[in-house]
């Protein structure tokens, strides 16, 4: 039979070579989409899309038992809504907007702040500039969509109130970034408690790898040169390169973590927590981190 959804899947993988038969591969893909769609049955979104959609967020060193873990129905509306699909939109006003009053009611927050929140989350998530693209497109799918939508909530009301006191806002380009995967309402106050300790000392973890981790770094995440691109440039097999890039990014972020064990007097599944936020973006951190810190 056709195997249109693994072709996809494969080209949106950019060359990488198929992780199984391609039979196989169309077969789990398949099972995939069907799965998706059940969430959401008057969703009506292309195969196409939300198979290049799923292959762009699962990360390339990840086996095909990974996409059991994704919350895909979540996932298929999220692209469905970077789409543009009205019945995509709707679900999302219906079912995810509510949790605004959930994030931020032990705020006591009036009801016109509530409402810019819920206003802000709006265009944050679902509309895109010629900036950055909406915020819902870099969903991964590895955590609730709702989870992720409260920590969002919660963000822009502290920021909101941040405001209000006369402080600076939020800049959508620190780290850690406006949402995370897995965030819950209490770890997301603590990293906008904690921002300006997370930001220091991964910059700092950065400037402290050795010359060929932070070049890698720049290359991949910067420069945006593919796995092949990097090991053609040094003249190592693909592999190597890949390697190269892994060891790079624990490197970072185990200096990291020494570096707030030293500054923050938080506890090992807090440390952990934010961590692992900060590795799961570590792609679009590094990328606005290496534009403004390295020569």
């Amino acid at each position: 039979m056709p195997q249109e959804l693994a072709q996809v899947f494969l080209s949106a993988r950019e060359g990488l070579a198929p992780p199984e038969p391609l039979p196989a591969l169309e077969a789990r893909l398949a099972r995939a989409l069907e799965g998706a769609r059940g969430a959401w049955p008057t969703v009506v979104l292309d195969g196409s899309l939300f198979t290049a959609h799923l292959a762009r967020h699962l990360p390339p060193d990840s086996s095909l038992e990974a996409l059991e873990q994704l919350h895909l129905g979540d996932l298929y509306l999220a692209c469905a809504c970077t789409q543009g699909v009205q019945t995509a939109l709707a679900a999302f006003e219906s079912h995810f907007l509510p949790e605004v009053n959930k994030a931020v009611a032990r705020m006591k927050l009036p009801s016109s702040t509530m409402d810019d929140v819920r206003q802000q989350l709006r265009q944050k998530m679902l509309i895109s500039t010629s900036d950055a693209p909406a915020k819902l497109a870099a969903y991964p799918g590895t955590a609730p969509l709702a989870g992720w939508v409260r920590a969002a909530a919660l963000w822009l009301a502290l920021d909101m109130q941040r405001r209000g006191s006369g402080e600076s806002s939020v800049d959508d380009s620190a780290l850690p970034l406006l949402v995370e995967p897995g965030d819950d309402p209490e770890l997301a106050y603590l990293k906008s408690t904690y921002r300006a300790e997370f930001n220091t000392a991964f910059a700092q973890a950065l400037t402290a790898l050795a010359p060929r981790q932070r070049n890698v770094l720049r290359l991949k995440f910067l420069d945006g040169l593919s796995i092949d691109q990097l090991g053609a440039l040094y003249g190592v097999h693909r592999a190597t390169a890949a390697r190269w890039v892994v060891a790079a990014q624990e490197a970072l972020l185990e200096e990291t973590r020494r570096l707030l064990t030293e500054r923050l007097r938080l506890t090992h599944t807090q440390l952990d927590s934010v961590l692992r936020l900060i590795s799961s973006q570590i792609d679009v951190n590094l990328s606005r981190l290496l534009r403004s810190r390295l020569d």
